[in-house]
């Protein structure tokens, strides 16, 4: 289990991909985060990991709670931050730690699912 921390939302859209096994709440639909994250361990030098993150609404809604973090609807089913964070909204949404289990890599990006969020 890893715990990771959102340090930037490039997009959020609906997980459309079918490959991909989950094994926390299985049947409930996923939120596909492409953004970029700290991964809280010993091992990791990187501050900001290229990953996709998958969560549930539900999930996602505690993260952006208190945070003053708007999503709008783009044209191709994304939502991407109305604007750009600030740098308070960046330290606020990355003390939240997501327990996380790792899913291995898709190209670039590092892929985690989301099991818990530690406020």
């Amino acid at each position: 289990m890893a715990q990771i921390h959102i340090t930037g939302i490039e997009y959020v859209e609906l997980n459309q991909d079918n490959e991909v096994q989950f094994n926390y709440k299985p049947d409930v639909p996923k939120l596909k985060l492409v953004g970029t994250i700290y991964e809280a361990s010993e091992e990791s030098e990187e501050d900001d990991i290229n990953s996709m993150v998958f969560l549930t609404q539900n999930q996602l809604n505690k993260v952006l709670l208190n945070k003053e973090v708007e999503l709008k609807s783009v044209d191709d089913g994304k939502w991407q931050t109305q604007r750009p964070l600030t740098r308070d909204q960046v330290k606020k949404i990355g003390l939240v730690t997501l327990e996380s289990d790792y899913l291995g890599t898709s190209g670039d990006f590092k892929c985690y699912e989301v099991k818990d969020v530690l406020q």
